[in-house]
């Protein structure tokens, strides 16, 4: 079908084009088919079609003007969504009639929806902008030839070469270089980002097209192999980046397609999608999905490699391999920063000169980078695909990695030696989970990137000079364990279920370890901390911290102060580089909580039970000066009755400062009963009458809010405060819950910042009125709820997608129920609404979002006060939350 819409139609040019362009849509509908032409090329074809056609319809080929393409139309690239980027190049002057030569080509495609970037220049119009504007210079560089008057193409392209290219050569490679940086800075690394920008981002098409301007600037043809072999690449170079351009174009054509706009960043809710229209399937060990991304990376990481190494040839030229390396056999030759092999092809007979090349990158002087030449990694990524037993047998790996792990520069060593696939033919656990993408919006890179900024984080944390981590990371005497605990840590990811990677990852480490040599102790503390990786995180997120029994059971396993500074830092480093969504105020808060009180516990080398009791104790002695202070927000005579209604955890939790600051909403909260008693009847009175206290927690631009809910015990209260909360789009991350001996209940909610923070008075306003109208019956929430939920967008569904977990020994107090499920809007209401359903008390709830998946923790009693004993009740309760949470 390309091949015929392709040639020359007699009829109107304006409908060939369309027809031409549909027919090439519907083949976007459908995987690449091997051999077919694609689809930028063939549009590009069209649109010159067109312009020809047009040119001699309208006469305009007799006038003294010449049609040039430029930008992506120029180099052939016309994505679905691309601009068409025409001038109509003059050679001296624009004549009078310019206007009536542009007209009739351009707006029959305007009229069709075309986003159309045209101009009239002149020659000299075009040498003076390139000579002002290096953005107008790469467009030039880009230009071609399209319809009309060729002579004055030729003319500007060799007035651009004698008048620009000859004088500009030096400030543009410096102005490359600076947009590269902001390109990364902005939009970030490609090759490891779950969303990519295929055009912007380093490593996408961008990089492609530096690598062109750089060869066209030094008199190259364009052409990617001509352009490849003009700077000394091989065969194999040349076809590496012609296959993965050609990979890049026809993703980015299906993502235009799909979105039906121009759009080069690839989000998570289209890439699923996308990966079925690019022909990947699942399969038994990974997502249809996650084999896409994990091939898009590495096309992404081979542009970016190839790009750097070209760019690296040209403006202050390198001495070529062999003058580096002549004389010189089986031996490291370190020219500036660049380590050799020379020559390369001698590692082949000698592959332990690998070794002593990674010796030499972390011998080099503190201050510098030192960087694999592109011949050695290249002989390196050959001796991997060809023989990568021969490096996996080598003697020697273990103390070559030790020192490279201990040297500081850790991640830039191992990302070199990851991008040749060095790393994973010294391990090849880590080489089947390196591409891994864990599709779930909560991991921003795949399992290989995420492990090598992980150690990144870690051995940063002298320079960043951070509060809580870096004193504890300058007192650690050896780095190592810690260091080989993040090399090793996800390597359980592999296969379907990646919910028990810890135990997994565990036992590949000790064989790792035992293969090369390492002794029993450092394995041995190494395999726990890879174990334990995830305990302090889930702990800190799923669990009630002031339950005596949860950080009792946190101490029990970590053992000694040691292992627990070594397990802080890992959670802070895996924690940061997962992403923004698993490392917050919210996240280092709870960590830290967790983490001080079970220093305190091994410190004491006591249970907290006698604690708890002496905390209560005094929790209320301090309450009662607080009261007698002549400043104090509540009086003594008011308070301290209240004293005797206060439930034992809530006491043991809450703060005394809060207590009295809860105080006084009880107290107002008497005061508006009273007053609607007058009206209604006692039973009716307390119905809807609900006080807030919204308060940031960390200064006015915190992420994290903290709400106070008061109010007389009534029924459905908690689930309705979620449900409003959901409604008013905040996220809920924890809820305590306290009733009163008196009926008074008092809820602490922590909750993400007001939408505005310009006006949050008035917001906490609306909510407030809301739950009162949803408690007397004015606002249906499951109405508004439903109506919400109409216009979001659907959750993904991926592997586990829901699961109910009842266990009674978490807490010597409480039943907890765990439950994980792709996460929707009002997730929380519902459950609340569930588990009230079945007359249970909710005291307290820890919301865990992972992304597009939710972990959320409830401790629960019965309406006794007690455990859930009873196995039919139990069985009751999950059958009536999965199908909650199944809707």
């Amino acid at each position: 079908m390309t091949k015929d819409i392709l040639t020359p139609s007699s009829g109107d040019a304006t409908k060939a084009l369309a027809a031409g362009r549909a027919s090439l849509i519907l083949e976007l509908e459908q995987p690449p088919k091997p051999g077919s032409i694609r689809f930028e090329r063939a549009f590009t074809r069209l649109l010159d079609i067109y312009f020809q056609t047009r040119v001699v319809e309208t006469g305009a080929d007799r006038q003294k003007i010449a049609l040039v393409a430029v930008g992506g139309y120029g180099r052939g690239e016309m994505c679905l969504g691309s601009d068409i980027d025409i001038i109509i190049l003059c050679r001296r002057s624009i004549p009078p009639q310019a206007i009536d030569v542009a007209q009739p080509l351009f707006l029959p495609l305007w009229d069709a929806g075309y986003s159309l970037g045209h101009g009239f220049r002149t020659i000299a119009d075009c040498v003076k902008l390139a000579n002002k504007d290096h953005k107008v210079l790469c467009s030039l560089l880009d230009a071609r030839f399209v319809a009309g008057d060729s002579s004055i193409f030729d003319e500007l392209q060799q007035r651009m070469r004698d008048k620009v290219l000859a004088r500009r050569e030096k400030t543009f490679l410096q102005w490359l270089d600076e947009e590269h940086a902001t390109r990364l800075t902005t939009y970030g690394d490609g090759a490891v980002l779950l969303e990519p920008n295929l055009k912007e981002g380093v490593g996408g098409l961008r990089d492609y097209h530096r690598l062109l301007w750089l060869a066209r600037l030094r008199g190259g043809t364009g052409d990617v192999n001509g352009v490849m072999r003009q700077a000394g690449f091989s065969e194999e170079d040349c076809l590496l980046l012609e296959r993965n351009v050609d990979f890049l174009h026809r993703v980015r054509n299906r993502l235009h397609a799909l979105s039906r706009r121009k759009s080069d960043k690839l989000y998570v809710d289209i890439q699923p999608e996308l990966a079925s229209r690019m022909g990947y399937a699942d399969t038994t060990g990974m997502l249809a999905v996650e084999l896409f991304l994990g091939d898009l990376h590495r096309c992404m990481g081979d542009i970016k490699a190839l790009a750097a190494a070209f760019r690296s040839m040209v403006g202050d030229v390198a001495e070529p391999v062999d003058a580096v390396c002549e004389g010189t056999t089986g031996a490291i030759v370190v020219q500036g920063d660049l380590i050799h092999i020379c020559p390369p092809d001698a590692l082949f007979d000698e592959p332990a000169l690998v070794l002593q090349a990674l010796d030499e990158a972390v011998r080099r002087p503190s201050g510098t980078l030192p960087v694999l030449s592109w011949e050695t990694r290249q002989a390196i990524s050959r001796i991997v695909h060809e023989a990568p037993q021969r490096l996996a047998a080598m003697e020697g790996v273990w103390p070559t990695l030790a020192r490279i792990l201990a040297s500081g520069r850790a991640f830039a060593i191992l990302e070199q030696m990851d991008g040749v696939g060095l790393l994973s033919a010294f391990m090849p656990d880590f080489g089947r989970v390196r591409d891994r993408v864990q599709f779930d919006g909560f991991h921003t890179y795949p399992v290989g990137q995420h492990t090598l900024f992980v150690l990144n984080y870690l051995e940063s944390l002298p320079q960043e000079q951070h509060f809580a981590f870096t004193p504890r990371w300058e007192k650690l005497d050896d780095v190592t364990p810690i260091m080989l605990a993040a090399l090793f840590h996800d390597l359980g990811k592999g296969g379907n279920d990646a919910s028990s990677h810890s135990v997994k990852g565990a036992a590949m480490a000790r064989a790792q370890l035992a293969a090369w040599g390492v002794d029993g102790t450092l394995a041995d503390e190494v395999v726990f901390l890879v174990e334990q990786h995830l305990l302090l995180a889930r702990t800190a997120h799923r669990r009630d911290l002031s339950d005596e029994s949860v950080v009792a059971h946190c101490a029990g396993i970590i053992g000694t102060q040691a292992r627990l500074d070594l397990l802080y830092l890992l959670t802070y480093a895996d924690s940061r580089a997962t992403g923004p969504k698993a490392w917050n105020q919210w996240s280092a808060s709870l960590l830290s909580e967790l983490y001080g009180k079970v220093a305190n516990m091994l410190r004491d080398s006591t249970l907290a039970t006698p604690l708890s009791a002496r905390t209560i104790c005094d929790t209320r002695e301090r309450v009662t000066q607080l009261l007698q202070q002549p400043d104090s927000p509540v009086s003594f005579e008011v308070g301290e009755p209240m004293l005797e209604h206060l439930p034992s955890r809530y006491a043991l939790v809450v703060e005394p400062e809060n207590i009295v600051r809860h105080m006084v909403l009880v107290r107002d909260l008497g005061k508006e009963i009273m007053d609607a008693q007058r009206r209604l009847s006692e039973e009716r009175a307390a119905r809807g009458i609900v006080l807030l206290e919204p308060r940031p927690l960390e200064g006015k631009q915190s992420d994290v809010w903290e709400l106070v809910v008061v109010a007389r015990d009534q029924h459905g209260l908690f689930a309705t405060v979620a449900g409003v909360l959901a409604l008013h789009n905040l996220k809920v991350f924890s809820a305590d819950a306290f009733v009163w001996r008196d009926g008074t209940v008092v809820d602490i909610f922590h909750v993400s910042a007001p939408p505005d923070p310009l006006y949050p008075r008035e917001f906490w306003v609306k909510v407030r009125g809301s739950i009162q109208y949803a408690l007397t019956g004015k606002l249906s929430l499951e109405y508004r709820i439903d109506q919400s939920r109409d216009h979001a967008p659907k959750p993904h569904r991926g592997r586990n997608d829901v699961s109910v977990v009842i266990d009674n020994g978490l807490s010597d107090f409480y039943t907890v129920i765990e439950i994980s499920a792709p996460d929707r809007r009002a997730l929380l209401y519902d459950v609340a609404r569930t588990l009230q359903a079945m007359r249970l008390d909710i005291l307290f709830a820890k919301i865990a979002t992972l992304g597009t998946q939710t972990n959320d923790s409830f401790s629960v009693r019965d309406t006794y006060g007690q455990k859930l004993l009873d196995d039919e009740q139990v069985t009751e309760i999950r059958n009536a939350l999965l199908h909650a949470l199944q809707q």
